[in-house]
């Protein structure tokens, strides 16, 4: 009689008792059919793909509110640019000073032009006024 290699029990066959104890002898956390196991990319988890699941997949996705408002920022930036709108500054307009107006501008305050820049306003720092975010949709492009 022959002992079982995973068990310890007598057995007839040379090396296991029975097709479980083979499995479990075999199987000691070595990989050896598909791909390594990774990390969920959002709570590193074990996992075969980039998350562990859906909902991991769509936090990761998700973007900041900050990253969404730069994102928009540049876009109408490229917007202005393509159509010609750099070509509204004064001839003496001082481009720090309008710079510095645009960075010194107080949190729920926007720059608006007295006079709109597609009603024939310059951008220039006399032209230049803070109105709160809703005061500045409301006026729109009217003077």
């Amino acid at each position: 009689m022959n002992e079982c290699k995973q068990c310890g029990t007598e057995t007839k066959n040379n090396k296991f008792c029975s097709r479980s104890c083979a499995a479990t002898f075999n199987n000691q956390g070595v990989r050896r059919h598909g791909s390594e196991s990774k990390e969920c990319l959002v709570c590193s988890s074990p996992t075969r793909s980039k998350y562990c699941s859906r909902a991991c997949a769509s936090a990761d996705r998700k973007k900041d509110a900050k990253l969404i408002a730069a994102s928009n920022a540049a876009r109408q930036a490229r917007y202005r640019a393509k159509h010609g709108y750099n070509r509204a500054y004064a001839p003496g307009a001082n481009k720090e000073i309008i710079k510095k107006i645009y960075e010194t501008c107080p949190e729920g305050y926007e720059v608006d032009h007295i006079i709109p820049l597609s009603r024939g306003g310059l951008h220039h720092e006399d032209n230049l006024q803070y109105l709160t975010i809703a005061e500045n949709r409301r006026k729109g492009n009217r003077i």
